[in-house]
C-alpha cells in the first residue's frame, strides 16, 4: 500500500477516534472547557478571566470546582486557582475589589478562595476570604437585619442576592467556626416574607424597605 494513502487513514482514523471522543465527553466538561478557553478573551486578559471583578466569575468557577471533584482532572483546580491568583498577590493583597462599595455581588468570588485555602493552605486566599467577611459584617442592612443588595441602591433587598452573599457567608462561618445561622436564614425569611406576590404566590426580583 503507498505511504500516502497510509498516511491519509492514519489522519482520517484520527479525526474519526477525536470526534468520538467528543461526542462522549460528558456535557459537564464540555461546557467548563468552553467556559476556560472561549469566554472573557480578549486581549487583556487571559481566557477564562473577566476584564474586572465580577460575580459571574464567581458563578463559573463554582461549576468548573463541581466538575474537578466529579472528574478528579487537575486543570479545572488550576483553572481556579490562576482565575483567583489574577487578582490577589502573594500577599494577598488585591486588585479591582472596593469593599466600600458595598456590593452583595461582589461576594460571590469570595468562594473561590475559601476552596483554594481549604485545598492549599495558602495565607494569601484566607486573607481575601477574610475581607469578604468584613463586607458583610459592615454591610448596609434593613432594619430587619436584611442586606442591602448594592450601597447604591439603598434599602433594597435583591432575590438574586441571596446566591450572592449567603452561600459564601455559610461556607465561610463552616470552615472557621463562626455561628451566624440565624442571620443567614432570616435572609431568606425577610425576601419570602416582602417579596412574594399573595396573587400570584411569585417572588418579585427585588424588595424598597423605603417604598421608594
Amino acid at each position: 500500500m503507498p505511504i500516502k494513502k497510509i498516511f491519509l487513514q492514519i489522519i482520517v482514523f484520527t479525526i474519526l477516534a477525536v470526534c468520538a471522543t467528543a461526542q462522549t465527553k460528558p456535557l459537564s466538561e464540555q461546557l467548563a472547557d468552553t467556559a476556560m478557553n472561549r469566554i472573557w478573551v480578549d486581549s487583556r486578559n487571559q481566557p477564562g478571566i473577566p476584564p474586572k471583578w465580577t460575580y459571574d466569575q464567581g458563578v463559573v468557577l463554582k461549576g468548573i470546582e463541581a466538575v474537578w471533584y466529579a472528574t478528579g482532572d487537575a486543570k479545572y483546580f488550576r483553572h481556579i486557582q490562576k482565575g483567583m491568583d489574577h487578582w490577589i498577590d502573594e500577599k494577598g493583597d488585591h486588585k479591582d475589589y472596593h469593599l466600600e462599595e458595598y456590593n452583595i455581588d461582589h461576594i460571590t468570588p469570595g468562594r473561590a478562595m475559601l476552596t483554594l485555602y481549604r485545598i492549599t493552605g495558602q495565607e494569601k486566599y484566607k486573607k481575601m476570604a477574610d475581607l469578604f467577611r468584613s463586607q458583610l459584617k459592615t454591610h448596609p442592612r434593613t432594619n430587619e437585619g436584611g442586606f442591602w443588595h448594592k450601597k447604591i441602591y439603598p434599602n433594597q433587598m435583591w432575590l438574586d442576592g441571596l446566591y450572592m452573599g449567603e452561600p459564601f457567608y455559610a461556607e465561610y462561618s463552616s470552615v472557621f467556626g463562626e455561628d451566624n445561622w440565624s442571620d443567614i436564614a432570616n435572609q431568606f425569611v425577610w425576601m419570602e416574607k416582602h417579596a412574594r406576590d399573595p396573587k400570584t404566590g411569585l417572588l418579585y426580583h427585588g424588595w424598597d424597605e423605603s417604598k421608594q
